[in-house]
């Protein structure tokens, strides 16, 4: 072990890590192995967020370098401070903790530069954009625009958490975020198991879509890269279960998540409302492609008795399954407003 990373604001679920309790534990580690480890805060989304959640009297206990083993933090600029694609920042503790071999040192137009870049010319405008909104909105800027943020996400997280499922009278979703304060402004939840539905997460992020709202699904599994195998990320749920964020970006207003709001409750009546499930719609459009790729096999390479059952049966179950994926289409359309809103990523 060289080191120990501390994630302000998971993947998953927007959570951070408690790196508060993490540096009690490395100084005690420390202490007792006579070691010199050090701690990363991976602070790529909260960087921007934690601070400010902190001016507003909603933080957590530090989480930076006010920590004795926090050694660098990095952020970056383009998720949560407002500037463009690729800008990232990393700051460190001391000086010294920079390596040198790290730094190149180059005579550029007259003057000594040290280049911590793999290429040493890198663009100046995600710097430059940085600044800008550094000095534009400065602290209590970027303060109401973090208390903004949480708000949204309270609202859907509370609309969410009180939605219920008629037949069963079931809560519809869990949630799966850390509330309201000390965590990102992200929702994180995923269909109640227990009602047993025919569609999942995924399914309704692609339902969703079709108003122009996009809400990440995931599997909560991954491809193992020693073995290349698919495994489970917990230890308590399937790698097959699904789960859902929202993430709240300044440009999504309290309005626009109302629209988000309603969209959802119209998707989750279309899925619930059609037989079988999305499971079915799947099944029918999937056996639809493969009657379409059987009706394209050279007829001099299928047997006879083949040929007959491909030409009724085939076609007939494609028939079917065109009135049937139709429907579904119509009845999707039918409940979608003309409003493009805002999507989500």
């Amino acid at each position: 072990t060289i080191a120990v990373v501390g994630i302000l604001g998971n993947h998953y679920n927007g959570m951070y890590d408690p790196v508060w309790d993490i540096d009690r534990e490395v100084e005690n580690i420390n202490a007792e192995k006579g070691w010199q480890l050090g701690i990363h805060v991976d602070a790529a989304s909260g960087g921007f967020i934690a601070p400010f959640q902190e001016m507003s009297g909603k933080g957590c206990p530090p989480f930076d370098f006010r920590l004795p083993n926090v050694l660098t933090m990095s952020a970056s600029g383009h998720k949560f401070g407002e500037s463009i694609c690729g800008t990232g920042w990393i700051v460190f503790r001391q000086r010294e903790d920079l390596a040198e071999h790290i730094a190149v040192t180059v005579t550029y137009l007259g003057g000594s530069s040290d280049s911590l870049t793999l290429n040493f010319s890198r663009p100046a405008s995600g710097p430059y954009v940085q600044f800008y909104k550094l000095l534009r909105l400065g602290k209590e800027g970027y303060k109401q625009k973090v208390e903004n943020q949480m708000s949204v996400t309270a609202y859907i997280r509370h609309f969410i958490s009180n939605l219920a499922h008629e037949p069963s009278g079931k809560k519809r979703f869990q949630l799966l975020d850390g509330g309201d304060t000390c965590c990102l402004p992200v929702v994180a939840a995923r269909l109640n198991p227990e009602i047993g539905l025919h569609y999942n997460d995924i399914d309704m992020q692609h339902a969703l879509s079709e108003s122009h709202w996009y809400v990440s699904g995931y599997r909560l599994g991954f491809e193992n890269p020693s073995t290349a195998e698919f495994e489970d990320i917990f230890t308590d749920i399937d790698q097959c279960d699904t789960m859902f964020r929202v993430v709240v970006k300044s440009n999504l207003t309290r309005s626009l998540a109302e629209d988000l709001t309603a969209k959802l409750v119209q998707v989750l009546e279309v899925l619930d409302e059609m037989d079988g499930g999305y499971e079915s719609v799947r099944s029918k459009v999937n056996g639809l492609k493969a009657a379409r790729e059987m009706d394209k096999i050279e007829t001099d390479s299928v047997p006879i008795a083949m040929k007959s059952s491909l030409t009724v049966g085939d076609k007939r179950l494609a028939m079917k399954n065109l009135k049937d994926v139709s429907f579904w289409a119509k009845s999707v359309k039918s409940k979608r407003s003309t409003i493009v809103t805002q999507h989500i990523c």
